[in-house]
């Protein structure tokens, strides 16, 4: 079986399902909510938001194909879900979670301090779209370098995301922020979804979005930064779907 904390995105180990967290099992009467994890996977992002959502899942990354789009990557995850559930994601993993949804049309789609469609990126993102979209691997990796260069005590949380582009070990953040650059959402999503956004969230400013409950002070670590509030917005979305 594969973990959350344990995987990590060159891993070749066998995906297993389903990934299920020990402690909490997922009820008979309540349809499974699989999360998708942030652009960076093995972050616990959603460690104090699974014990309020007894019916949660964490489901780890495939690898991704060199050069593959975001819609062609969803469709070879879409099969490890079905119909009956819901499915969401974080930040990357909620474009995942919607492209996912597309596909497999689940009970619902939840869509945690994410973007709904390109337009919705900052006006810096939307630049790179023009520069090259998933094709910009190399100037990413180029720009990732350039952020190494710069002294720890004088980074800012901006240049440290950067630095992840660089090197063998930021092939994963290469692909998948080019993948989200060269985003081009197929179909409309036939679910129901819910946004949920912080107004404090740097990444994806919550100016630039649409979603369905803000919620105040909340950074792009939503489910981290205010769980029991995320959980509250989950719980009555998946109760009413």
């Amino acid at each position: 079986m594969v973990s959350f904390l344990e995987w990590v995105p060159n891993s070749r180990a066998a995906v297993t399902w389903p990934f299920c967290r020990k402690g909490c099992p997922v009820t008979d009467d309540t349809l499974p909510l699989y999360l998708l994890p942030g652009m960076t996977p093995q972050y616990p992002v959603y460690s104090k938001l699974l014990p309020l959502l007894p019916n949660a899942q964490v489901v780890p990354f495939i690898d991704p194909e060199p050069n593959e789009s975001l819609n062609d990557y969803a469709k070879r995850m879409a099969p490890l879900f079905s119909d009956q559930c819901f499915i969401g994601g974080v930040s990357f993993g909620g474009i995942l979670a919607q492209e996912i949804a597309r596909i497999v049309q689940p009970a619902g789609c939840i869509v945690i301090a994410s973007i709904q469609k390109p337009s919705q990126l900052p006006p810096c993102l939307r630049l790179w779209r023009v520069l090259g979209g998933r094709h910009a691997s190399r100037v990413l990796n180029a720009v990732g370098s350039s952020a190494k260069c710069i002294p720890t005590s004088i980074r800012t949380s901006s240049t440290a995301r950067l630095t992840k582009l660089s090197g063998a070990s930021g092939k994963w953040h290469r692909w998948a922020t080019s993948a989200v650059l060269d985003w081009s959402p197929s179909t409309p999503i036939a679910s129901p979804i819910l946004h949920v956004h912080g107004d404090a969230d740097t990444t994806f400013p919550v100016r630039y979005t649409k979603p369905d409950t803000v919620i105040p002070h909340g950074r792009h670590a939503l489910p981290l930064s205010h769980p029991i509030e995320t959980a509250n917005a989950i719980n009555n979305f998946t109760r009413a779907a």
